[in-house]
């Protein structure tokens, strides 16, 4: 018999949930709907989620990212400086953590859950380990599997910055986002749900009829990537946003309010994840597929 726990256990009108974001907040938006989030972080005081008016009443956390941790994009390449960047966004974790704490403190309230909805900083120990599996991210790929599924050589394609574009330059017809744990590795986490498919339509399949390559399933991409490619792709991650990213988000949003989504206790999963459970039902590696 399968061994499992669910990741929230009380009232679903008990749950409480903080909001992580960094920019226009449109994710968080849509969970607020379905369940009001207890608070908002943010790491950049000038984020466009701060004047959303289904916040106006949230109780808000407002902490300068760029000057507690500095640029990675100006770290990157410096063995120096990507170093203290790494040490400076332990201690940004270590004030997230603090802050959280003060926030349970003030409002009597346990956190139950963090989702991160367009955040852009490093989730790192000590929060990492203040909440284990309680952080969950949306991420805008279907993250399928490369290498030898029995565990050796094995991980996830589209995963980072570009999973979009990374995916329409080999050849996907359509993408999909999911819902993961987060849990200190890149779009690593095991799979909750996963939004409804965005198909390519035929403009897109045009622009990247010519160029079907990409760095995580046939090396290096050595094709110049045109200005139209990288406006469709930027478009589609719009577009999927709506139809995958918002499905996917709420829907675990709210089965976890409700006791529906529990873990495995081992990696048994390729030897490298944890099963999935939606209503007592093991899920496959995708886990739960929202419908349209």
């Amino acid at each position: 018999m399968d061994s499992y726990l669910p990741i929230y256990a009380g009232k679903p009108e008990d749950v409480t949930w903080v909001g992580f974001g960094s920019g226009a907040g449109t994710n968080l938006r849509e969970c607020a709907r379905v369940i009001p989030p207890a608070a908002l972080l943010t790491d950049k005081p000038s984020a466009g989620l701060l004047s959303l008016n289904i916040f106006a009443d949230t109780p808000k956390i407002v902490l300068n990212g760029y000057r507690s941790c500095g640029s990675w994009v100006q770290a990157r390449g410096d063995p120096e400086r990507e170093a203290e960047y790494g040490r400076r966004s332990v201690q940004f974790n270590t004030d997230i953590l603090s802050e959280l704490r003060s926030f349970e403190e003030r409002s009597g309230r346990h956190i139950d859950l963090i989702v991160l909805g367009g955040y852009m900083r490093l989730i790192l120990d000590p929060l990492l380990g203040g909440f284990p599996d309680m952080i969950v991210n949306v991420h805008p790929s279907y993250l399928p599997l490369t290498g030898r599924t029995n565990g050796e050589n094995i991980h996830r394609a589209y995963t980072g910055d570009d999973a979009v574009f990374d995916a329409l330059m080999d050849g996907a017809r359509s993408t999909r986002s999911s819902v993961i744990i987060v849990d200190g590795k890149a779009d690593h986490g095991e799979i909750l749900t996963q939004g409804p498919e965005l198909l390519v339509d035929d403009e897109g399949l045009r622009i990247f009829s010519q160029t079907c390559s990409s760095s995580f399933m046939h090396g290096p991409v050595t094709e110049a990537i045109s200005e139209e490619q990288r406006a469709y792709a930027d478009g589609h991650q719009s577009r999927q946003k709506e139809a995958s990213d918002w499905p996917a988000l709420t829907t675990a949003l709210r089965m976890i309010a409700n006791g529906r989504i529990a873990l495995g206790l081992n990696k048994e999963l390729f030897g490298e994840w944890r099963y999935v459970f939606v209503d007592g039902k093991r899920m496959p590696y995708t886990g739960f597929e929202v419908k349209p």
